[in-house]
């Protein structure tokens, strides 16, 4: 099979007034192969904040009374329902055979759907083509990633697709996307890909520049620089679209593709007003909740050894980032078992929290995550991991600080623990989930940290079994 249909070329267009040029709407040729595009980063304020807002403001009243295809963004969605996550990754293995191939076959890259395709023939052509050299630019930036992690990146990358790109191929004009603020080195990645489809693109960052700009990046965007850096926070009014237009969405209030909220039902709250304290022995027996995991490279070699607790009966397990990350695959096993449970199942991590999720197929019971309340100096609680190898051992202690980490809030407790205990449970006297072990301080004693629950709970709200 030949493939006749032609990718789109794109040019970057030179500017000297980027703001300016962002704001001309020009119209699309679908059946042109060739476009001029902008992809801006325009760094600082050109004079005060409050006209740098005020500008923003004016530019969603502009784009949005032309009916343009248009996004502000200040970061891009984070993909949390294990539904979607499922079937994103069967698109994956469908795609991966032509991934590993030396050699692309153009007939198999024809006939396989990259998520929901566009009616355009020759940007859905560039969609493949595009997806396949951003694949070969994370990979050149992330030369140790293991498949599990290149894996979590596609998932969220297809997701982002599956969002963003029918919001934005919608119009016979050219869309635009503004990203306002810090970037994390996969969001511009998928910046670059949407330029590559032919859509204008405005980074605004009135500190300062990409942090770690990827070279490719760097020589394909234009670079325009105010005389006024401004060091602090700015926060931007939400998008404010053009009155009495009929707008039905607001491009910066995006709904993922299916996105439902855990709620604690009127049950639960009885439940847990009316929870007593348990003793030691039934804290105890709560370690049939806690796994321990061993991580292997892709030579069969172990590579280390950390905890992960249960926080849903369908296998998902949460456990600290530095524990797996880097692992080819994981062994798991629960207490009072011999078998171990084999995965390569990566479904997400947050690398400032320190936390990650990963699945086996087997159920059990979960932990119970704690969400009403703050926990204070002095209350007692319970440590539950495999120090050292030595499974599920239980520890008591009391919380005795709370810390910022790299800014970063943890809770500072003194149950003894040791290499092994990360991502084990740090559980209240009602069985509750109120921090996961995380680190230890080697030249001192019983000083101990944990990412606060609150932190597990926004990190993992969707994974999360409330019985």
């Amino acid at each position: 099979m030949i493939v006749r249909t032609k990718a789109l070329k794109v040019k970057l267009k030179e500017t000297q007034n980027p703001l300016e040029d962002f704001m001309l709407i020009n119209k699309n040729d679908h059946h042109s192969v060739t476009k001029e595009v902008l992809f801006v980063r325009y760094i600082g304020i050109p004079d005060t904040i409050k006209l740098y807002t005020e500008n923003i403001l004016k530019m969603d009243q502009y784009f949005s009374s032309n009916a343009s295809a248009y996004l502000r963004l200040n970061g891009l969605e984070r993909i949390s329902n294990v539904d979607e996550i499922n079937r994103l990754s069967n698109v994956w293995e469908n795609w991966e055979t032509i991934v590993n191939n030396s050699i692309t076959d153009p007939k198999s890259l024809n006939q396989t759907n990259l998520c929901t395709g566009l009616d355009n023939e020759i940007l859905e052509w560039t969609k493949k083509l595009t997806f396949l050299q951003i694949l070969s630019m994370y990979k050149k930036i992330n030369p140790h990633s293991s498949a599990t992690l290149l894996k979590n990146f596609v998932i969220k990358f297809l997701c982002w697709i599956e969002i963003y790109l029918p919001r934005l191929f919608n119009t016979e004009t050219t869309p635009k996307v503004v990203f306002i603020g810090d970037i994390k080195q996969h969001e511009l990645l998928f910046l670059y890909f949407l330029s590559r489809l032919g859509c204008d693109i405005c980074y605004l960052n009135p500190k300062e520049d990409i942090v770690h700009l990827d070279h490719e990046i760097d020589t394909y965007s234009t670079l325009y620089k105010c005389s006024n850096l401004y060091s602090d926070n700015v926060k931007i009014p939400d998008f404010s679209p053009a009155p009495n237009l009929g707008h039905t969405s607001k491009p910066t209030t995006l709904e993922p593709i299916s996105r439902p909220k855990v709620s604690i039902t009127v049950k639960q709250n009885k439940a847990l007003a009316k929870t007593e304290e348990l003793s030691y022995e039934q804290l105890a027996g709560l370690s049939n909740s806690v796994v321990m995991i061993t991580v292997y490279d892709n030579e069969d070699n172990i590579v280390c050894g950390g905890s992960g607790v249960v926080i849903h009966s369908q296998g998902y397990i949460v456990t600290n980032l530095h524990v797996v990350a880097g692992g080819h695959y994981y062994s798991v096993l629960y207490e009072n078992e011999t078998e171990e449970y084999i995965t390569d199942n990566f479904i997400k991590y947050h690398q400032l929290y320190d936390l990650a999720i990963i699945k086996v197929n087997k159920n059990c019971a979960p932990l119970s995550v704690k969400t009403d309340g703050q926990l204070v100096r002095g209350q007692k609680i319970v440590a539950i991991g495999s120090p050292l190898g030595l499974f599920n051992s239980v520890s008591d202690g009391i919380v005795s600080g709370f810390r910022d980490i790299d800014n970063i809030p943890m809770i500072q407790f003194t149950a003894p623990i040791s290499n092994g205990s990360s991502g084990g449970a740090l559980l209240d006297m009602n069985g509750r989930l109120v921090g996961l072990i995380t680190a230890g301080f080697n030249k001192g004693q019983n000083l101990n940290l944990a990412v606060p629950s609150e932190k597990i709970y926004h990190f993992a709200e969707n994974f999360i079994e409330h019985t």
